[in-house]
């Protein structure tokens, strides 16, 4: 968290920030005048426990200023511009109740209704902003936000796992609140969630990306509607996404084995650590995050059967409980393996890690990467690329005659059925005899 607006007065550490320009009205000191600074006590002596309030503070009078300087026009309100407005005066939700005779409060409230007036005066309605104030200060629940939805999702550990979930995360939520706003939870209707999707189907993205985006929308309102007993249906539930279903796949073509071969062929003329990645994923049939994150650690040269244990690790988690297997090194990925072991460091492939220090690792970019040389070279036509040697290395093992549940332990995919989750599952040296079955080295090779 960036520690703004702090300022460290003896043990404890105080809030130190200039008001913006044309809201100085808005605070005032003891005696009226209106403030250009505003200096206060955050009552903490630790340093992070500083920084959020001041951060806190901060949003609130962001979003009052914002609000005062935009002369409220308009109906919606903003709960955090109220909040702030109170704070300005010094007053909390709820002090209408509990200090009625207070003199801020009279100040206040004639300042929000307009006052003050007397008896069998006419009293126009207050803008909705100053309502919500009112409100507010007189002891109303607080209403919640989109924001406030975001934060409880999050704090129950139910935000995005990694750096990619958190872009498709983030990319969603902006295409949101550029309709909405950072709107009341309760003011978000079906219509917001159609004008969600009718937004993207400009963009010309497709029916199945756009339930892509709409499933990082939805799950975040399940959650607040949950948790905060708003009683309302989700807007986002159920959406009608024209053309859903009836977009053809991307058809994920094969490698042909002389196209395997020359793959081969020219990863042993480069023989570096990209080419070893390769030629590891076309013999394994492991997904290539799995792969590139691989360490040292995780593999096992020694023994009757060379072989990868592909688990979470510092670098990546996996898809799901299944992935989590051991796979033979055979062919290829054997050679590749014993290459790869020559590197410096604890890393399997340290040409994937970020050179940043602090930075994550991003397996997509050794994706973008791979790839692109495989096309460069002529190596892969349209349709092929690294993902096509887990869909080529099942229809090899098929060939073979190799059991459909061996395959799946291989690749590392769900296997239906209750039996299955009991026992140990298949040995090692079966899934090796299965990988052995297909093995096609390269000439000259040395490996059988």
């Amino acid at each position: 968290m960036s520690a703004k607006y702090i300022q460290k007065k003896g043990n404890v550490w105080y809030f130190r920030r200039r008001v913006a320009v044309g809201c100085e009205g808005l605070h005032r000191d003891a005696k009226g005048k209106p403030q250009s600074g505003l200096f206060f006590s955050l009552k903490t002596g630790d340093q992070i426990e500083a920084a959020k309030r001041a951060n806190d503070h901060a949003k609130r009078q962001d979003a009052l200023w914002a609000n005062h300087l935009s002369s409220g026009f308009g109906e919606a309100v903003d709960p955090k511009a109220a909040l702030g407005r109170l704070e300005a005066a010094g007053l909390k939700p709820g002090d209408g109740l509990r200090y009625p005779d207070s003199t801020a409060l009279e100040d206040l409230v004639q300042t929000l209704t307009g006052g003050p007036y007397e008896p069998g005066d006419y009293r126009p309605e207050p803008d909705p902003q100053s309502r919500l104030t009112y409100d507010l200060l007189m002891g109303k629940q607080m209403p919640r936000t989109l924001s406030d939805a975001q934060e409880k999702h999050i704090a129950l550990g139910k935000g995005p796992r990694n750096k990619t979930a958190q872009q498709q995360y983030d990319r969603a939520w902006s295409v949101l609140m550029g309709i909405t706003g950072d709107a009341i939870l309760t003011d978000v209707r079906r219509e917001h969630a159609n004008r969600f999707v009718e937004k993207l189907r400009k963009r010309g993205i497709t029916a199945e990306t756009i339930s892509k985006y709409v499933y990082q929308v939805k799950p975040v309102f399940d959650t607040a509607i949950r948790e905060f007993e708003l009683g309302i249906p989700n807007p986002f539930e159920s959406l009608t996404i024209a053309g859903k279903g009836s977009e053809k796949p991307h058809k994920r073509l094969t490698y042909a084995l002389s196209e395997l071969e020359a793959i081969w062929r020219r990863c042993r003329e480069v023989d570096d650590e990209r080419r070893w990645a390769i030629a590891m994923l076309s013999d394994t049939g492991a997904r290539q995050a799995e792969v590139v994150g691989l360490r040292k650690e995780d593999l096992i040269l020694t023994g009757d059967v060379p072989h990868i244990l592909i688990r979470p690790n510092a670098n990546r988690g996996l898809k799901n409980d299944q992935s989590e297997r051991k796979v033979p090194l055979v062919g290829e990925a054997l050679w590749a393996a014993q290459r790869a072991m020559t590197t410096a460091g604890e890393h399997l492939f340290p040409v994937f890690q970020p050179r940043k220090a602090g930075a994550t690792f991003n397996p997509n970019s050794a994706s973008a990467a791979l790839n692109k040389w495989l096309k460069d070279n002529g190596l892969a036509k349209a349709g092929q690329g690294l993902h096509s040697f887990r869909h080529t290395l099942v229809d090899r093992l098929r060939d073979a005659g190799v059991p459909k549940d061996v395959r799946e332990k291989i690749g590392g995919w769900k296997s239906q059925g209750v039996s299955e989750g009991y026992g140990q599952g298949f040995s090692i040296a079966k899934l090796h005899e299965a990988l052995l079955m297909i093995s096609m080295a390269s000439p000259n090779s040395g490996i059988i």
